[in-house]
């Protein structure tokens, strides 16, 4: 048989490619846990805490975990392989916590932030707490957590921050400018104790057992 005509045969036998693209994708019906994580392949990945114990629908793709409520794409993360074990996108979860500083001790995710952030809006005041959260989901809508983590340790250096002081850090951080050190004041001038920020303070003023001696 002429090459030609074999040409032709497998010609006609060849399947005819799809006209439309498609993804290769699984989907998977999972209940997150009280922190609103969701389990795939034995790794953990976050969704939002008000999906905390609650179905969501999973997309997984060999690159990219995909959380759904509906038709709708709540969060997305890198798939991850190897030893890594979890994945946080903590927007949703600093979002919520900004709406509701009041009762932010209290909710199932403050222990998974950073120490650095739950020991400084421990010792915030409910404005404070307010503006800090406002500030950290700004960081993180362009920023990874470290990077907050890195104006805060920065911006605490001589003491308790305002949200503005942290910013002000963030920015310098971000366009290169780096930390500048504060003016050097005269020795002469007296030295303040520390202040100690924070509704602990307070303990002293009542008696752990007993009547105090001072009733």
């Amino acid at each position: 048989m002429c090459k030609a005509f074999l040409h032709k045969e497998d010609f006609h036998s060849l399947y005819y490619l799809l006209e439309t693209s498609y993804e290769t994708i699984r989907y998977e019906l999972l209940k997150a846990d009280k922190y609103g994580f969701v389990i795939v392949d034995q790794k953990k990945y976050s969704t939002s805490p008000r999906f905390a114990k609650q179905r969501v629908t999973v997309g997984v793709r060999y690159d990219c975990i995909f959380i759904f409520q509906g038709d709708d794409i709540i969060v997305s993360h890198r798939r991850m392989y190897g030893q890594e074990k979890k994945s946080m996108d903590w927007l949703p979860y600093v979002s919520l916590m900004a709406e509701r500083p009041t009762a932010l001790k209290y909710t199932t995710f403050f222990d998974q932030l950073p120490y650095p952030w739950q020991e400084y809006l421990d010792e915030c005041t409910l404005s404070e707490k307010k503006e800090a959260l406002k500030l950290l989901a700004k960081i993180l809508k362009d920023q990874h957590m470290d990077k907050a983590v890195e104006a805060l340790k920065t911006a605490s250096h001589y003491g308790h921050p305002s949200a503005d002081a942290i910013q002000q850090v963030y920015h310098q951080q971000m366009h290169g400018r780096g930390y500048r050190e504060t003016v050097a004041v005269p020795q002469h001038l007296p030295s303040m104790r520390k202040a100690h920020r924070g509704m602990k303070q307070y303990n002293a003023f009542f008696a752990t057992e007993g009547v105090s001696d001072h009733a």
